[in-house]
């Protein structure tokens, strides 16, 4: 059983697509933009792969992924190209959109071929056997549903998790695709340039499953504000009560809420779940690291929401044109 007492519904995977893709932004300069700005260790696994890929960054199939890069697209909705086709084989297994670029299935066979990823990942497989032990260990006692479905109503897609022992190294993909909400998501970083924690280290047990439930939770909530731009052009008429570091990162009402919603919905499943103690790590760590200091009142709004659902509100969406002055409340009265 899990921590909240059902089932553990989070299931985990290595898939070949997302590998591939992985593998594709490998041999792009993409890892070494990311290290101009962020700097970090990469999985030793990621960098002896860009290593053997290099050579191959003129295959148009690079290219292409180079290009759209570029141009902006984000790498959810290139992961989720990558998932149109079938695993290993990388024929399309239904057709791809109409954006996707000239004879793309057929480049990344090529680039599968001439790189010899199936004998690569083959000796490689240890590497991302242990990933999935590791993750298997994280998520065996852990139930996201339970909450989510308390702010969403019933959920029918099936969870899933993915590792990510390649690139992008420093941030996780969250994307929805038939039926399952996916998370995609490199190990812990470590500091400066050493290589990142192992999924299931003590100290970053959290980690994976923080990243899962954060992200599932935006792709709900990304779905529901898309149903109703009305009720959030109406609440965005209010100002959130945010200092000037979290209002710089987040410029927008609406990057404002989903950031707090989904950052409270960690700390509401630490503190329920897990323990008080975690709960008070968690949240400092926010207020250190990204100037959260309104964590606590976002707790605090959250649970009003919880407790009047269903007399006072009957969803997520009448809760929001009433969420800022609740909150400018909570930030005067609630601390940690």
């Amino acid at each position: 059983m899990s921590e909240t007492g059902v089932a553990p519904d989070v299931s985990v995977r290595v898939d070949d697509r997302a590998r591939m893709m992985a593998a594709l932004i490998a041999a792009s300069n993409y890892p070494a933009g990311v290290q101009k700005i962020r700097p970090h260790g990469a999985h030793p696994h990621a960098k002896t792969t860009r290593k053997a890929l290099v050579a191959l960054s003129t295959e148009p199939a690079v290219q292409q992924i180079q290009g759209l890069i570029e141009s902006h697209t984000s790498l959810e909705t290139l992961f989720t190209l990558a998932l149109h086709l079938t695993p290993e084989s990388y024929e399309p297994a239904r057709p791809l959109p109409g954006w996707a670029p000239p004879n793309w299935a057929q480049n990344v066979r090529d680039f599968s071929r001439k790189g010899h990823l199936g004998v690569w990942f083959t000796k490689e497989r240890a590497v991302w056997e242990t990933a999935q032990r590791q993750l298997d260990h994280v998520f065996q006692k852990v139930a996201l549903k339970p909450l989510l479905e308390k702010f969403f109503g019933p959920i029918s897609e099936k969870l899933v998790f993915i590792p990510n022992l390649l690139y992008p190294s420093e941030r996780e993909i969250i994307l929805v695709y038939e039926g399952e909400l996916i998370c995609i998501a490199p190990p812990p970083l470590a500091w400066g340039d050493n290589p990142p924690w192992e999924y299931d280290d003590p100290s970053m047990v959290y980690h994976s499953f923080k990243c899962a439930l954060s992200g599932y939770g935006r792709l709900l909530l990304n779905r529901l504000l898309d149903s109703a731009p009305e009720k959030l052009a109406e609440a965005s008429q209010q100002d959130l009560p945010v200092n000037d570091q979290f209002r710089n990162a987040f410029p927008s009402w609406r990057d404002q809420f989903t950031e707090l919603f989904t950052t409270a919905l960690v700390a509401l499943y630490l503190e329920d779940y897990v323990s008080e103690r975690e709960y008070r790590a968690f949240v400092l760590i926010e207020q250190r690291m990204r100037g959260m200091n309104i964590l606590p009142g976002t707790v605090s709004v959250m649970r009003r929401f919880l407790q009047e659902r269903g007399n006072k509100f009957d969803t997520l969406l009448d809760f929001l044109t009433v969420f800022p002055k609740q909150l400018r409340v909570a930030k005067r009265m609630v601390t940690l």
